[in-house]
Parts: C-alpha cells; sequence; structure tokens
C-alpha cells in the first residue's frame, strides 16, 4: 500500500532547548479500504538526521485493533541510521477506527496517527464546463462531464441548478459503482446573446458541496452587408438614372459575422412600406389619379426582370465576405401613349433582404415578438432606388427630311438639329449607314439638356426617286449575360425618314471617231467614243472579258487557247506591271496569244499557302452546304405536317363526339414539373411568388399515405436532387421551437410539424430525431409530393421531472435543412385543492346534509390523476366523511367531493384529510363544523313505571322538544341512572322544531319502589332533568294440573294433556318450559300469542302472560320406542328459576322467610310406551316431475305406495285423515286409492298416493 512521506511535527512536553534531528516516514499510517476479519499491516521508518545517537522509545496504541510489531520498545539510533517497525491492524467491525502512535525522544513526544477505514467513495468532478463561443440560433448544445469514483464503494451525487437560464444538467441525480464513472451531461441552449456564467450546486457524497460553474459566450447570427471598402455597413444603394435599356451595376460585400456557417438565400420583398414600382414620383397627384389603370398594371410587373442579384444564394463559411453585384436594368412600360416626354419616367424603390436558410413559420411572417429574439439578426434588410428615364431627342425640323432633287453626281444637304431634352443624362448615338446618304457627323454624344448639328447630305448614285428610313442607333451601357459586367452596346433605335429625287442628266453626248482599240465599246462599230470618260477613269485599265468566249478577229491556231482565258486590252500595260494571280491567263484580243503576266515572288502565294487557302474556302463551303441542307429538311417537314391537312372527306363529321386522349397523371406531372423547372439560375425570389406558392401549397393537403422512402423511379430521381439553399429555402418546416408548454411526467402530448413543399418536385424530409422523449411519434421520414403541404404529429412523452431543452436537425434530400428546438416543462402530477379548510354550517332542513359542503379538487395539467383520501383519527374518533373517497381527475378538469359531518353529541368539530396524489403532491384539508346554539324541553317531566314484574323489562317513552333554532344533540348521562333503568337512544339528534323520542326501559332484579333523575346533556346548550319512578311487583303463576301422567301411549302415536297456566298476579309473568333433555315431549299452544321459541333452543319454550289471565295449553308426548318416563318439567318465571326456588323454599326449615322472587310448583310427568298396533312403510312421500315433462294437453301421474302392516292379533281400524290438507285433494292433484279400512291381525294393505298436478300449478 502507498503511503506518503513527509516530516512529523513534535508534541513538547517541556521546552525544548533544540529542534529534533528525526524524521519519521509516513507522517500519518492510513488503512485504507478495510474489512472486518482481515489482518493489514504498514511500516513506520525513523530516521536519525541528527550528529549524535538517540534513544527512542515506542509506545503501544490503545485500542486493541491496532498493535505494534516490535521485539523491544526501546531503541539507540545511531546518527545516519534508521529502522523500520511495523504496525498491525485488524478490525472486527465495519467502522472508521482512530488512535495513534507516540515515539519519546527524550523530553519531547512525536504522535503517530493511525487511521483505519472501511471502504468509501472517493468522488470526483470537474469544477468547470465552457462551450466556448456559441451563435444565438435556438440551438441545443450539450457537454458531457465525468464523475469519476476512485474509491472501493459506491457514491451518490446530486446535481441542482437554480438560475433562470435555459441550462439543463442531466441525470441530476445517481450513484457511481466503484473504480468507475458516470457521464452528466450538460445542456445549454442558445437561444439569445448572452455571456454565460452560471454555477451549479453538487453535492458529492463524503465530499463537501461544490460548484459547477458553467462558461458560454452566445453572440448574435449576423449577416451584415457592408460596402466595398469593409469600413461601413451598407442600408441603401442609389442606382440613379438610367435610360430604359441599360443597365447599371452596383458592389457590395456580405459579411457572415458568426463563427458558424450559414447558408444565405437573397429575396425581394414584395408590397412592403415604401415600395415604389414604376411610378413618377415627380408627377403631380391630380395627373397620376388620370391615369390609374397604368398604376394598377405596373404593380403587377415582376421585380426580378429589372433586378438582380448576382449571386443570391450560397454559403458563408464563418466570419468569411463574398462580393454581391447589383444590376439595375429598367425597362419601358407603355401607359398608351407613343410619344415620351422627359417627365415620362419610372421611379423604383425597392427591399432586398438577406437571411439564412433554416426552419420557419412561414415567409410572410415576420413578427419579432413571436419569434426568438435573435432571429432579427439573422436577416439584413437593403434598399435599392433607381429611376428609368426614355431617351427623349427632339430633331428639328422633324422625323421627315425632304431633300432638293439633284443630278446625280450632285448632292443635296439638310442642317438637323437634335437636342436631348432628359436633364440627368447625356445620349450617345450612332448613325447607321444608308446608300445614297452621309451624315456628318455620324455618331457623337449629346450631354443633357444640349443640342447637335447634323448634316444631312443626299448623294445619288443613280437615277430613281428615293424614300429611305435612317436608323439611329442609341448606346450605353448593357449588362452582359451573366449580369456582372455591363458593355456599350446600343439599346434603342429611333428613324428618321429621307425624302429625294435623282434627275437623269439631259447632257448632249458627242461621239468622234476614234482610230485606235478603246477597251470600252460605245457602239457596235467601235468608230464613236465618249468624250467625257476619262475623266471617271480611276483606274488603269485591264482584261474585263474572258477571251475565250469571244470570237471577234478569230484565226486558226494551231495551239487550243485556254478556256479561262481573260482579254488583254492593248492598253493594260500600266496594270499587267502589278503582281498577278499564277490562275489566271490572257490573251490578245486578236491574235489570242498569251500575254506577258509578271508574278512578284516577294507578294504571291507559296504553294502550301494556296493549299491551305483552297482548305479553308472548301470548309465554309461544306459548312453553309450543310447547314441549307439542314434548314431545307426542316422546312419540308413543316410542310409535310401541313400538307396532312388534306381536303380528302374520310366521312367524320365536326364535333361528333371524337375527343383527344387524355394524358395520365405522370404525364402531366412531368410535363408541370419540366416546364416549372425552367427557371433563370439567377433570378431572384421574390415574396410575391413565394406567397401564391404557399398558398397553392397550403390548399393542396397531403394528411394520409405519406411515404417513408420514395419508390417510383420518378420520386427517386427528384429526392436524390441536390436542391441549393434557394430550393431549400422554398421548404417550410416549422414552427422552429416546438413548445410544449408546462405537462405532466408521463403524459403524451402532440404538436404539429408543419411542412410546405412550394418545389414543382418531391422532396425527402427526414428528421434525425435520437431523443427518447420524441420516440413515439409515428414516423421520421417523409416524401413530400410537389407543391402540397402536411403537417407531422409530433408525439412528446417525458418519465423526468424538470426543464427540458433540445434541440433535432432535419434533412432535405439529405441536405441539411435547420434544426428544431424541442421545449417542455415537465411536472410532477399535481392536484390543487379549492380550500385548504372547509367550514361547514348548518342548513336545510335534512338532518344528514345540514352539515354538508364541497371542496374542488383541480387538476390543471394534461395527465389524469389519481388520488386517495386518509383521513386523520384522533383520540376522539373522526366525524366527517369524504366522497369519493378515491378516483381520478381527468385533465384539465375539477372534481368535487363531497364532505359530511355526521352530527352528534360526541362528533368532534374538527378533522382533517391527507389528500394523496399517486406518484404527485400531498396536501392536508382541514374540516370545522360550526354548530350552533338551541334550546330543548320534555313534554313531560316524569316518567313512571307503574306495577313493573320483577326480572322482565318494562318500556316507557320520553319525547324532547326542539324549542331552539337549530338542531339539537343530546347524550344521556349514564352517571345517574340506575342500574335497571336503561335509555335508548343515548344520544341523537333533534330537528329543530321537531321531536325525539326516547325509549326507556326498567329491568328490575328486585321488588321495591324506586325514584331517580335522568341527565340529559344537550351540545351547546343547558342539561335537563327527567324524573323516573315506579314499583316493582313478584310475579304471581299457577299451573294446573301440575303432574301429567300418561298410560299406555303406543310407539309413532302423539298423546296430549292440556293443562291451564294462570296468572292471578298485579303484573304480567313471563313463564318458560326447558324440555331439552326429553325429545319425546313437546308443548302444545292452543293460542299462538304470546308465545314464541328460540331456533337456537327449540325445546324451550316461552310464553307471557297477562295479569289477571290464564292460557289454555298441552303437553304432548310422541313415543319413538317402548321405554317408562318419571320426571319433573323445571318451570322459570321472569327468568327466575322459580320450580327449583319452590323446593328450596319449601325445604328450607327457617320459619317464615319473605318471598323476594317469584315461585311455582314443578310439573310431574309419568309416562309408558306401549308397542303401536300398525306399521306404516313410510311417513314421507316425495313426487319429482320434470317441467319439460309437463303437457298442457296429457296429464302427468306418479304414484308411489303405502304399505299398512298390522303386528298385533287384534283387528285394527284405521283411517287417513285430509281434513287439514286444504284443496289438494279436492282439485285432484292428490289422490289416495283407500281412505280408511279395518285390518286383519299380521296382514297388509296396500295404500296408492298418486301426484297428478295440474299444468299451471307451481309446487
Amino acid at each position: 500500500m502507498e503511503t506518503e512521506r513527509g516530516s512529523f511535527i513534535s508534541r513538547d512536553v517541556e521546552t525544548p532547548k533544540k529542534e529534533v534531528q528525526l524524521r519519521v516516514t509516513p507522517s500519518e499510517v492510513k488503512f485504507l479500504d478495510t474489512l472486518a476479519g482481515r489482518v493489514y499491516r504498514l511500516p513506520v521508518t525513523v530516521h536519525n538526521l541528527g550528529r549524535c545517537n538517540q534513544k527512542i522509545r515506542f509506545q503501544e496504541p490503545l485500542k486493541p485493533q491496532f498493535k505494534l510489531i516490535l521485539t523491544n520498545l526501546d531503541k539507540a539510533l545511531a546518527s545516519g541510521l534508521q529502522m523500520t517497525a511495523m504496525v498491525e491492524y485488524h478490525p472486527d467491525k465495519d467502522e472508521d477506527t482512530y488512535d495513534q502512535l507516540l515515539i519519546s525522544i527524550g523530553n519531547k513526544i512525536i504522535e503517530i496517527p493511525l487511521l483505519g477505514l472501511i471502504p468509501a467513495c472517493q468522488l470526483e468532478i470537474e469544477s468547470e464546463v465552457n462551450f466556448g463561443t456559441l451563435v444565438a440560433n435556438s440551438k441545443v448544445y450539450c457537454k458531457e462531464i465525468n464523475i469519476i469514483n476512485h474509491g472501493r464503494a459506491p457514491g451518490t451525487f446530486k446535481t441542482e441548478y437554480q438560475g433562470q437560464l435555459p441550462i439543463v444538467i442531466f441525470p441530476s441525480n445517481g450513484v457511481v459503482e466503484s473504480k468507475s464513472s458516470v457521464i452528466v451531461k450538460v445542456d445549454l441552449c442558445a437561444d439569445q446573446p448572452r455571456i454565460v456564467n452560471e454555477v451549479a450546486k453538487v453535492s458529492l457524497q463524503g465530499r463537501p458541496d461544490m460548484l459547477l460553474r458553467v462558461k458560454a459566450h452566445v453572440v448574435e447570427q449576423i449577416i451584415e452587408l457592408l460596402n466595398m471598402s469593409g469600413d461601413k455597413k451598407l442600408e441603401c444603394i442609389h442606382f440613379g438614372s438610367v435610360f430604359f435599356g441599360t443597365s447599371k451595376i452596383e458592389h457590395a460585400l456580405l459579411y457572415n459575422n458568426n463563427p458558424e456557417p450559414i447558408n444565405w438565400v437573397a429575396i425581394i420583398q414584395d408590397d412592403s412600406v415604401g415600395e415604389e414600382l414604376g411610378t413618377n414620383i415627380q408627377q403631380r397627384t391630380d395627373v397620376a389619379l388620370n391615369n390609374l389603370p397604368y398604376l394598377s398594371r405596373i404593380k403587377n410587373i415582376d421585380v426580378t426582370t429589372f433586378i438582380s442579384c448576382i449571386p443570391n444564394e450560397g454559403r458563408l463559411l464563418p466570419y468569411q465576405k463574398t462580393i454581391i453585384t447589383f444590376c439595375f436594368s429598367p425597362k419601358l412600360i407603355i401607359d398608351g401613349k407613343k410619344n415620351y416626354d422627359p417627365s415620362h419616367r419610372q421611379d423604383y424603390a425597392l427591399f432586398l433582404r438577406f437571411e439564412s436558410v433554416g426552419s420557419k413559420d412561414g415567409f410572410l411572417r415576420d413578427d419579432n415578438n413571436k419569434t426568438i429574439k435573435s432571429d432579427r439578426f439573422r436577416k439584413v434588410e437593403l434598399a435599392l432606388t433607381g429611376s428609368g428615364l426614355p431617351v427623349v431627342l427632339h430633331f428639328d425640323p422633324g422625323n421627315f427630311l425632304n431633300f432638293a432633287p439633284c443630278f446625280m453626281g450632285e448632292r443635296s444637304e439638310t442642317v438637323c438639329i437634335m437636342q436631348n431634352r432628359s436633364k440627368s443624362l447625356s445620349v450617345t448615338y450612332r448613325f447607321k449607314k444608308t446608300a445614297h446618304f452621309k451624315i456628318d457627323p455620324e455618331r457623337g454624344k449629346i450631354d443633357e439638356g444640349c443640342i447637335q448639328n447634323v448634316i444631312c447630305s443626299f448623294i445619288p448614285h443613280q437615277v430613281g426617286v428615293f424614300k429611305v428610313r435612317q436608323l439611329i442607333e442609341i448606346i450605353g451601357s448593357v449588362a452582359d449575360e451573366n449580369f456582372q459586367s455591363t458593355s456599350l452596346k446600343p439599346f434603342h433605335q429611333i428613324y428618321l425618314y429621307f425624302k429625294s429625287v435623282c434627275k437623269p442628266s439631259t447632257k448632249k453626248v458627242v461621239m468622234k471617231v476614234n482610230p485606235g482599240i478603246s477597251p470600252l465599246v460605245s457602239n457596235p462599230t467601235g468608230q464613236f467614243v465618249v468624250r467625257d470618260l476619262p475623266k471617271y477613269k480611276d483606274c488603269a485599265p485591264v482584261a474585263m472579258l474572258q477571251s475565250t468566249m469571244t470570237h471577234l478577229h478569230n484565226h486558226h491556231l494551231s495551239k487550243e487557247s485556254p478556256k479561262d482565258a481573260l482579254i488583254a486590252f492593248p492598253n493594260d500595260r500600266a496594270a499587267s506591271i502589278r503582281s498577278g494571280d499564277q490562275d489566271k491567263h490572257f490573251r490578245t484580243i486578236f491574235t489570242k496569244i498569251p500575254r506577258y503576266n509578271y508574278v512578284d515572288p516577294d507578294f504571291a502565294y507559296t504553294k502550301l499557302e494556296r493549299i491551305g487557302k483552297q482548305e479553308h474556302e472548301n470548309y465554309y463551303e461544306r459548312y453553309i452546304k450543310h447547314l441549307r441542307n439542314v434548314r431545307m429538311q426542316k422546312q419540308a417537314e413543316s410542310r409535310e405536317c401541313m400538307d396532312s391537312y388534306n381536303n380528302t372527306d374520310i366521312g367524320l363529321q365536326p364535333a361528333s363526339g371524337l375527343k383527344s386522349p387524355s394524358l395520365s397523371e405522370t404525364e402531366i406531372e412531368e410535363e408541370l414539373s419540366a416546364a416549372q423547372c425552367r427557371i433563370r439560375r439567377n433570378q431572384l425570389l421574390n415574396t410575391r411568388n413565394i406567397a401564391s406558392k404557399e398558398t397553392k401549397a397550403l390548399k393542396t393537403k397531403v394528411l394520409k399515405g405519406l411515404k417513408s422512402d420514395p419508390s417510383t423511379p420518378h420520386e427517386k430521381h427528384d429526392c436524390s436532387l441536390i436542391l441549393t439553399p434557394k430550393q431549400i429555402h422554398q421548404v417550410i418546416v416549422g414552427p422552429s421551437v416546438l413548445n410544449f408548454g408546462d405537462i405532466c411526467v408521463n403524459s403524451t402530448n402532440t404538436r404539429l410539424l408543419h411542412v410546405v413543399n412550394m418545389l414543382p418536385m418531391h422532396i425527402l424530409i427526414q428528421l434525425d430525431i435520437n431523443l427518447k422523449e420524441l420516440q413515439k411519434t409515428n414516423q421520421f421520414s417523409y416524401v413530400i409530393p410537389p407543391t402540397a403541404s402536411t403537417y407531422i404529429s409530433m408525439v412528446f412523452e417525458s418519465p423526468t421531472i424538470g426543464k427540458f431543452w433540445k434541440s433535432f436537425t432535419f434533412t432535405v434530400n439529405n441536405i441539411p435543412g435547420g434544426h428544431i428546438l424541442v421545449m417542455a416543462v415537465v411536472m410532477p402530477v399535481e392536484l390543487e385543492l379549492s380550500s385548504k379548510e372547509l367550514v361547514l354550517r348548518p342548513h336545510g332542513f335534512s338532518v344528514k346534509t345540514c352539515f354538508m359542503g364541497t371542496v374542488g379538487l383541480y387538476n390543471h395539467q394534461n395527465y389524469f390523476a389519481k388520488f386517495e383520501w386518509q383521513p386523520v383519527n384522533t383520540e376522539r374518533g373522526m366525524a366527517f366523511s369524504i366522497r369519493p373517497a378515491k378516483g381520478t381527475v381527468e385533465p384539465h378538469s375539477s372534481l368535487q367531493c363531497e364532505v359530511t359531518w355526521q352530527p352528534g353529541f360526541s362528533s368532534p368539530e374538527r378533522g382533517e384529510f391527507v389528500l394523496h396524489v399517486n406518484e404527485g403532491n400531498t396536501m392536508t384539508l382541514k374540516c370545522v363544523a360550526q354548530v350552533g346554539h338551541t334550546k330543548v324541553v320534555f313534554l313531560e317531566p316524569r316518567i313512571l313505571f307503574g306495577n313493573s314484574p320483577q326480572g322482565l323489562t318494562t318500556w316507557r317513552k320520553a319525547i324532547l322538544h326542539n324549542v331552539g333554532q337549530n338542531h339539537a344533540y343530546f347524550k344521556v348521562c349514564d352517571q345517574s341512572l340506575l342500574s335497571t333503568i336503561n335509555i335508548v337512544p343515548s344520544q341523537g339528534i333533534i330537528p329543530f322544531g321537531g321531536l325525539t323520542v326516547l325509549n326507556i326501559s326498567c329491568t328490575p332484579t328486585v321488588a321495591e319502589k324506586f325514584d331517580t333523575r335522568a341527565k340529559v346533556a344537550i351540545r351547546h346548550a343547558n342539561v335537563i332533568d327527567l324524573r323516573i319512578g315506579g314499583s316493582v311487583e313478584i310475579a304471581d303463576v299457577e299451573i294446573n294440573p301440575g303432574v301429567f301422567n300418561f298410560s299406555g301411549t303406543y310407539v309413532g302415536a302423539t298423546q296430549i294433556i292440556p293443562f291451564i297456566i294462570k296468572n292471578k298476579g298485579i303484573t304480567r309473568a313471563r313463564v318458560e318450559f326447558n324440555l331439552q333433555d326429553f325429545e319425546c315431549f313437546s308443548l302444545d299452544f292452543q293460542r299462538k300469542l304470546g308465545h314464541f321459541t328460540d331456533p337456537a333452543f327449540p325445546d324451550i319454550y316461552s310464553l307471557e302472560v297477562e295479569e289477571g289471565t290464564s292460557l289454555e295449553c298441552g303437553i304432548a308426548f310422541s313415543p319413538k320406542e317402548v321405554a317408562t318416563y318419571d320426571f319433573c318439567i323445571q318451570v322459570q318465571i321472569n327468568f327466575f328459576e322459580a320450580s327449583e326456588l319452590y323446593t328450596k323454599f319449601c325445604l328450607s326449615k327457617s320459619p317464615m322467610i319473605p318471598k323476594t322472587t317469584p315461585l311455582i310448583r314443578p310439573c310431574y310427568v309419568q309416562a309408558t310406551v306401549l308397542q303401536a298396533p300398525l306399521r306404516l312403510s313410510s311417513t314421507d312421500f316425495t313426487f319429482e316431475i320434470p317441467l319439460y315433462t309437463m303437457d298442457p294437453n296429457n296429464k302427468v301421474t306418479k304414484t308411489q305406495d303405502l304399505v299398512l302392516h298390522n303386528t298385533s292379533k287384534q283387528d285394527v281400524k284405521w283411517t287417513l285423515d285430509i281434513s287439514n290438507t286444504g284443496k289438494l285433494f279436492k282439485d285432484g292433484t292428490f289422490k289416495i286409492s283407500v281412505l280408511s279400512g279395518i285390518l286383519q291381525p299380521h296382514n297388509e294393505i296396500n295404500v296408492s298416493i298418486s301426484f297428478c298436478p295440474m299444468p299451471s300449478h307451481v309446487t
């Protein structure tokens, strides 16, 4: 076992003069993780650091668990040497043990603590959780820390965070096993920017409480627009004035000012406040109101056709900047006028929004109060302003110019004044070349509001009338196809209309004879030439004709002339010295002799150059021929299609029911998808189009049959496409926060997650959920049809109490689309009481419900709550009752429990009920009953018991009258009553204004007179008295005869001897005969009144005889065997053993003892049993007929036989008496074959007994 080393602090016995030079290792001996019954050893080393010898003395530890293993406790240690002693520890209990080992050196003592520690936990946790820099995007970030147990025993921990920030620590408590660790997750929701520096209390077993610090720096997710220098935020871009058809480009920087990458998209905001579309803000109001159709038409223009943003979507890395190019290209919107003046301008003020792509509630919902505050920094708005102006050029004298007629070779000029009426933009123009006309200058620039003089000349080259259009091109900056740059191009055209006449010349041509050969022959003879011809020749005469085609002056030659030879005129010598073409041949006109042709080698093509030139000519010739063939083929195909509609009659009538085949849904879907997908790559999104798409998608709700995976080829193709941020932005998955609110633990809660697909294609939405609280959601993957919407039922159920902040991500076509925050406050099952104290006051006339009230149980949560009321019993008892005593309260409902106080004299006025909610809270309901004052009197203040029989109970009635205003509660005080007096009920209720009867019984045991008082206490009133008096009489009963002699009674027969019981006294008497020991004897009473027997003791007969009356009775003897009887019947009178007391009284030798109890003479019985002369086979007959055999038409009869046997030696006359059987024999239900007869000695007779029930009889 490892132990630490160190020096000891000595304990002074006397003040030392110098320090002890001794070192003991270790400084304390600690036995860790010890168990009872085992032995542990650790060494102790003593080192002498001094210069002299030291005498050391060891002292044994006091406790027996520690033992010092050393042969001699006194040691001498030389300088520089050391010695080792062994300390042994053998615990006998699993508990910590403390002691010390003392080492004496002279007058100093060194203490070495000895510790024996049982296995314990040694928990350790990190003291800080740092999330670093986070973005306030409502995402839940998680960090894990470990609680490590270095000990050998399990240890418990508990964490508690009481702050207000969205921080959740889970698990909040638990057990860490020995030599293991537990992961604790700390969740932080970055809902808004802040600096987080919170502490959570951590309790570790065996250690003092510590604080866990949670740190984070939550920053905004900011998108910024900066100018190109990057030092200033950009809020507006002013394009200024631009001609219609031209473009102007501005640049800005889009800056992702947060530590996380974002996908962004640019959106034009339509119909926003302050928007202007094509209106003339300089126009008067009355003029604008006169042109309302034009204003309504310009409101519907597509803004994206003249405003572009390149790029308008993308991804920015943390703190990355990208250049955004804005292009403004206004287009003229015609309002019905053909001529435009400088005031015809169109002003634009638009708003462009840049925002990040993610989960959202909708594009048109921009209520910052309903969203998390940090969302407003996830977008930035840019204002764009600009004006479109028309090109307004005024021509003086107008657009139609008439030139004066002239002859060919002459010219006619006109001055045109061009005026730029635009006051803000200059105009750059260019005149296109037109035959016979010339403009000077052909191009130029006219500043705003300035004029330019242009000379237009008519120079005809032929005779005729000329009407032409002169095209004027207006040049400006026009954006390229990618909208990234501009170039100067014509963007507008203006036409001037020229008209003039070229007259033919009237000069006479004088011909003269030309003796030479002229290259230009004017007549067939060649004798006359035009005199003015030489002044029109600007070049040297050359060969003009193909000599092979001329036959002038043909001669017979031996050699054939080349076919492509040209004529060489006699006067073309000046041209012949030039470098000629090697492939051209010349000959004279007469002799056709080849003429010399000079070829300059410095300028002539080489052979290879000529071949290359020819190849290029052939290539372009073939290319042009190919294009012509393709064009001609297409034209031929179109002609064939047109020719298919011929006039041939095939017998069909128009509109006769022939219909075109309808397209299938798949073909329609593919055509729509292909047509809608043709969107310009650089086209901006705008809120108007998105709103219409969203409305269309919301109308197409798909609630059933959504697939989890694409199945058709079309779906697989669409769901495999990689979507751009612009496309992902057109998929709404929201709300971004699923707030379940305050919910109950283990309750099932549902929130709807809406999905809107505005794309013309299928998309695959996948929810990346690994939260166990959402695992009851039915499906996590959905294929959404094109331009459709649906909702997903998110089911949340949590078994853990506390705040819940978690987030999950989702993908669109496997591309991250955002995250959803799930919030909930999980609360325990809880019921609320409408009142913690219920006061019951008397109301109503009913005694049972006069003290009744209700207490409400309110369940404000979304889970049913099971409850049970438990009364708190006290020494006085519990008089309150509540119902229902247990039950269930449904979610968001209440239940009224009825509390009733059982009124009574002794009922406690206070009580408590404890409400136990299953897996929930516990509350106490206090109940108080307020009883009012009242007054009660007896209607008769005295009750008299006259001539009460001794030993019997006599009853009288006393009436209590409640003359008060409240119900009265009484109790009879037993302390003041005689033991023979009893009053029932002993306590009860007297309704106000009502009566209550008290039944008073008197059961005297002694014959005497008595007078007593009964006290009745009234609750919240006085005590009233009732006087009770009377006299007790002894019963006097006589039985005549007192002796019963049964002589010759047959076995099976019954003989009855009558007797009379006579009450001679002045009070009633109760007479009881006990025949329990004599089964063959019973009493027969002619009058049943007053006679009763106890079912538990059927052989004891009791009867009451009123005073002065008598009762006729009989004793019946029914023997079952031959025997003789001689016994006394003991008689009890008024529960006194009267016959026994009579016997004792008669045998008593005391003279004249007074009579204190009833006395009566015992009854003597003597009986002799004889054998019966007639024996019956059976005395009991049972007939059973099943109901299903009963037939209304046919009677069913059952018959049994009775056998009579004469066992005597004499004739026996017998008779069956059916007089007491009612109508059973008269209506034929029972029939007996023989009712009487005489039977000879030792003979038998069979008597048939038939049972024939009627169908209507029920037996």
